[in-house]
Parts: C-alpha cells; sequence; structure tokens
C-alpha cells in the first residue's frame, strides 16, 4: 500500500526528476540560509507547492509534528542559550545553569531555526505524497538499485506506521477499549496491544514486499523498463526555475545576504536583501503558478 495517490495536479505529471530535482533545491536552499525572510520565502514556496498537489491535510499533520519540534527547539535554546544583549525576561536563578534569562536574539534564532525545520518537514511530505516512488526506484535503480530500494522503503516507513497506527486505534476504539482514559499507567498497558499489532503489521508488509520483489525477479538480472517518462515543455520550465533559484541562492550566500547575524544583537533588515528573497520566491513558485494555469487553460494545458 502506497501513500502516494495521483490526483489531478500538474505536480503529479511533472517528471520524476522535475519534482525531485525542486523539493531538493528548497532543502539545500532552506540548510543553507539562515535569514529569516528566506526562510519564510521558502516555506511560502513549498506551501504553495503542496496546495497546488492538494495535500495540505496531510500537510497539517507534519505542521503539527513540527510546531512541537519548533516549540522544544525555543524552550531548549531560549533556556541554555543565554547569550544577547536585549533581555526580555529574567527568571529565579537554577543550580548549575545560574540565573535564567531569555533573550530576544536568542528567542528570535530558535524561531528561525524552527522554520528551517518546518520547510524540510514540508519538503518531506510533499517527497511522500505527490512523488511516485515506483518511478524513483525506476530512475535512479540503475545506479545503486538496493541502496534507492532501501532509502525509499525508509521515506515510506513513517508516513505508512502512522496511517497503520490511526487504523488500528479505530478498530480498539469500536471494540469499546478507552486507550485515552485513566492514569497514565492504564494508558500504557492499553496501548501495548496497539503497539503489538503495528508490530505483527509492519512484519507482515516486509514479507509481502519481499514475496513481490522475489516474484518479479528483483535483482537476477538486468532491469527492464515497460515505459519511459517523456520530457515535456512544464519540465523544461520547471528545472529551469529550479536551476536559477540554486543560482540566486549559492550566490546570496556566499555574498552573504542570505545570512543574519542574530547574537550579540539582531541586526536590521537590508532592502535590498528583502528584493532579493522575494524575487527568489517568485522564481521558487513557478510550479504552483504553472499548476494554476494548467487548470484553469486547456490551451496551456496541451501546450505544456
Amino acid at each position: 500500500m502506497l501513500i502516494y495517490k495521483k490526483k489531478d495536479s500538474l505536480i503529479y505529471e511533472l517528471h520524476p526528476v522535475t519534482t525531485v530535482s525542486f523539493i531538493a533545491a528548497i532543502t539545500l536552499l532552506a540548510l543553507i540560509f539562515s535569514h529569516p525572510v528566506y526562510l519564510l520565502g521558502l516555506l511560502l514556496a513549498v506551501g504553495m507547492a503542496v496546495a497546488a498537489a492538494e495535500i495540505t491535510r496531510e500537510w497539517f499533520y507534519y505542521l503539527r509534528f513540527s510546531l512541537g519540534m519548533m516549540a522544544v527547539i525555543i524552550i531548549v535554546n531560549t533556556i541554555f542559550v543565554q547569550a544577547g544583549t536585549t533581555v526580555v525576561f529574567s527568571g529565579p536563578r537554577i543550580p548549575g545553569l545560574g540565573r535564567v534569562k531569555v533573550t530576544m536574539e536568542a528567542l528570535l534564532f530558535s524561531i528561525a531555526m524552527g522554520i528551517r525545520l518546518v520547510v524540510a518537514m514540508s519538503a518531506f511530505c510533499l517527497y511522500t505524497y505527490a512523488v511516485n516512488p515506483d518511478k524513483v526506484l525506476k530512475l535512479f535503480g540503475r545506479f545503486g538499485n538496493r541502496s534507492i530500494l532501501t532509502a525509499i522503503m525508509a521515506a515510506r516507513l513513517f508516513p505508512l506506521m502512522i496511517k497503520d497506527f490511526k487504523r488500528i486505534v479505530e478498530v480498539y476504539r469500536c471494540r469499546g477499549v478507552k486507550l485515552n482514559t485513566g492514569s497514565w499507567l492504564q494508558r500504557s498497558k492499553n496501548i501495548l496491544p496497539v503497539m503489538n499489532v503495528l508490530l505483527l503489521s509492519c512484519l507482515e508488509r516486509s514479507f509481502q514486499l519481499a514475496e513481490s520483489l522475489w516474484i518479479k525477479g528483483y535483482g537476477s538480472g538486468k532491469r527492464t523498463f515497460y515505459n519511459r517518462d517523456l520530457w515535456r515543455p512544464r519540465d523544461f520550465i520547471v528545472v529551469f526555475s529550479v536551476l536559477i533559484s540554486l543560482i540566486i541562492g549559492i550566490w546570496a550566500a556566499i555574498k552573504g545576504w542570505a545570512s543574519y547575524t542574530y547574537y550579540p544583537r539582531v541586526e536590521s533588515f537590508n532592502l535590498g536583501e528583502i528584493k532579493l528573497a522575494v524575487f527568489l520566491t517568485f522564481i521558487l513558485i513557478v510550479p504552483a503558478v504553472l499548476n494554476w494555469g494548467w487548470k484553469r487553460w486547456p490551451l496551456l494545458k496541451s501546450k505544456i
């Protein structure tokens, strides 16, 4: 059972190289950038791509998890990293740490790193639900089929486990089992059968996958292809926009425009840096804009 499900969207009609290149560019730029405006631009671009792929409902689960991790980052960083000159809150003295003080610089740095995490998780969500894993395996399998198969299976593991967990919990609730009531010890005991069934489900899926690969003769000889993915004008447009965004992003990072100084005092925003971030965001929303035109104008759909 695959998480991927094709929908009526341009994102699903792109060549797998095109989609993977776009996701890889978003992830790479998120790791390079530290400027909050650039990170917000990346979040907007990947969010519009997610909306174009019609997976906003699935995206919300990733956002909820990412916001939880973001809250942990903010709490830990603001408490243990007491650098910065603008003190927002001064707390009690803790043995071994001294007086706890929360600075605006540490808080803003934590928020920026949290936005970076949200961008990376959003890109992973887009890859999980909008990229056909079979096409990726067929595309990259010739360069190391076992490694690519392992990577694809690892990328599918977490979403599949979440889906199985929800399904098993619903079955137990239909049987009258109350999983969220009682003390924490009672709730832990109630969740143990769920985890047991989840483990059995994962083992059963692994056996089914192994049998399927064996029946298809995986690894027994040279790979054959039933059909091939064609490159179309929409792929060239998106790949060109990805290349331009990478060139601009790397150039901005080299020049220091995409970096931001948080300590010891936050620096003011430069209008030129903001303009470049806006221009970069406009380039990265090309897939979402093409999808909008692809659905609105049949002539454009036939041309690209």
